[in-house]
């Protein structure tokens, strides 16, 4: 019986092929490879802020400011101090009147501290090595520099009062209302300045969130130039 084996030319028929698949499937593995660690950085945050949400509904604190930065942070107020700046009546007029009659907080106001022992930082962007994305708002942006606050109360009556800093804000698509958000950018393609508003990079997420911090997540599609909800 006669044994059969390939020839040259088949194997290299072979080798051709594989090496046609090779070169068509790695782009596109590696960049869902490279959307995935942005994805994770994304839902990491997320979890993040709703800890936060928790602790306050829970009635822990009584209100917390979460910064979103390239080093994501969080003031908090107690219970006590939220009532006294919020809702007591005893004030002799100056800030804490104007908080009251206002309803809106500023980033670190008085009366809220940071305790990284009971709230650790959760470091992301560009300054941190091991972080897959670039961030928008930070302050690795240029002149004016500015990031995200959230207020989060246990009824969402207290608004960040936008000046400094100053949040972006971006049109909600399932509900016409506008709402602030923060951008991720993959570090792979982009740079620290290069995330921004309306960039137009292939792998970019968004999260928005409304007064009683409820948050979607957008995803930008290159192809259609626009932005899809993915979650929320």
């Amino acid at each position: 019986m006669r044994n059969k084996a390939f020839t040259i030319l088949e194997l290299l028929v072979v080798l051709a092929v594989i090496g046609v698949f090779s070169g068509i499937a790695y782009p596109n593995i590696s960049k869902w490879i490279e959307d995935r660690a942005v994805k994770k950085e994304v839902y990491d945050v997320i979890a993040y802020i709703n800890e936060r949400k928790s602790e306050v509904q829970s009635g822990k604190y009584g209100m917390l400011q979460v910064a979103l930065n390239t080093n994501i942070h969080t003031y908090i107020m107690t219970t006590q101090d939220y009532i006294y700046v919020y809702n007591s009546f005893d004030n002799k007029g100056g800030l804490d009147d104007y908080y009251k009659q206002n309803k809106v907080c500023r980033y670190q106001q008085r009366y809220t501290k940071q305790d990284t022992s009971k709230i650790p930082n959760l470091e992301i962007g560009s300054r941190n090595n091991d972080s897959n994305v670039h961030v928008y708002p930070s302050t690795d942006h240029p002149s004016p520099k500015h990031f995200s606050l959230i207020c989060i109360t246990k009824d969402g009556t207290i608004r960040h009062e936008n000046n400094n800093p100053k949040n972006v804000s971006v049109r909600d698509l399932s509900t016409g209302k506008y709402h602030d958000y923060f951008l991720f950018c993959s570090k792979s393609s982009t740079n620290a300045r290069d995330c921004k508003e309306n960039a137009n990079h292939e792998i970019m997420y968004r999260i928005i969130w409304d007064q009683f911090v409820n948050i979607k997540v957008e995803k930008y599609n290159k192809a259609k130039n626009k932005w899809i909800k993915i979650d929320g």
